[in-house]
């Protein structure tokens, strides 16, 4: 069923009161048909977002009320706000799950992180224990003095760099840093916590892309229907402006990178702030003279 369709069945509902279940399956078909217009990554988000929304769908055509835009525009609207109502909702319950790993068990770890990090600690443990009687070293033992530094900066620079971690970047880095990859995991979601402020503000750049987005293809549904040639002059101006803010918030999204703070680092490992600020100075000076060596 297109949306002429639909459109045809809301005016029908809007005069007689009947048909809402046709229009709900239509709703249906065609957000199955091309999730990713109305802004879901895929069939099973849009799966996800039937059922979980039911309700709120199947009242879209009795709220809906023809103020000059088709309802085909209220329509994608509201499904693009359902679907980042559920981004958002899964990216809170990610982060409350990555708060809360592994609580239990942190003090543990960070006796493993501080004998992975420290080679000289290796073997003993803050009680004056052997380690080796206590926990399994997170990474094995190397002969390269110069291999084992690079690894312990390559953790610190990854957790300064935790706003771009994903499963599969953690993965990788800790099997190049020889370190264990739950621990890694663990210790990236300490790490974003001191970013909430930032993602906070990732988020209003998310929010104000969408209600540009979203005014943006109202303007454009009351451009297509508008005939009036002074009306249709004053919305085409609307729309470059619309255009620019939504240009200038996607640059600013495309542009967002925060760090951690090296002391944040330092904590999460339990390790002085000093060791983080030379270890990635070093590794900053070794990356630099491998790429002026490479240009030559």
């Amino acid at each position: 069923m297109g949306t002429t369709n639909i459109q045809v069945l809301v005016a029908a509902y809007k005069k007689g009161g009947e048909g809402l279940e046709a229009i709900y399956e239509g709703i249906a078909r065609l957000l199955y048909a091309d999730p990713a217009r109305f802004g879901f990554d895929g069939d099973d988000d849009a799966a996800e977002a039937i059922c979980r929304y039911r309700k709120r769908i199947r009242t879209l055509a009795t709220r809906y009320i023809d103020n000059g835009s088709s309802f085909e525009a209220y329509l994608t609207s509201s499904l693009r706000y359902i679907a980042r109502t559920m981004r958002r909702e899964n990216r809170r319950r990610k982060e409350r799950d990555a708060v809360c790993e592994r609580n239990e068990v942190w003090d543990y770890e960070n006796r493993s992180v501080r004998a992975a990090l420290h080679p000289a600690l290796r073997g003993i443990a803050e009680d004056g224990e052997p380690l080796e009687s206590q926990v399994r070293p997170l990474r094995p033992r190397v002969s390269s003095t110069e291999l084992a530094a690079f690894k312990n900066r390559l953790v610190f620079l990854y957790l300064k760099c935790a706003w771009e971690s994903s499963d599969e970047k953690t993965r990788q880095v800790a099997n190049v840093a020889g370190v264990n990859e739950e621990w890694l995991a663990a210790a990236t979601a300490q790490s974003l916590r001191s970013l909430e402020s930032e993602r906070r503000r990732h988020e209003k750049l998310s929010n104000r892309r969408d209600r540009s987005w979203g005014r943006l293809r109202l303007l454009e549904a009351k451009l297509h229907e508008e005939i009036d040639i002074t009306a249709k002059s004053q919305i085409e101006a609307s729309m470059i402006r619309e255009r620019i803010r939504l240009e200038r918030v996607r640059g600013d999204l495309r542009a967002f990178r925060p760090i951690v703070s090296n002391s944040v680092v330092a904590r999460v490992l339990g390790v002085p702030k000093g060791t983080v600020d030379s270890g990635l100075y070093y590794l900053k000076k070794r990356e630099s003279k491998k790429y002026d060596a490479g240009n030559l």
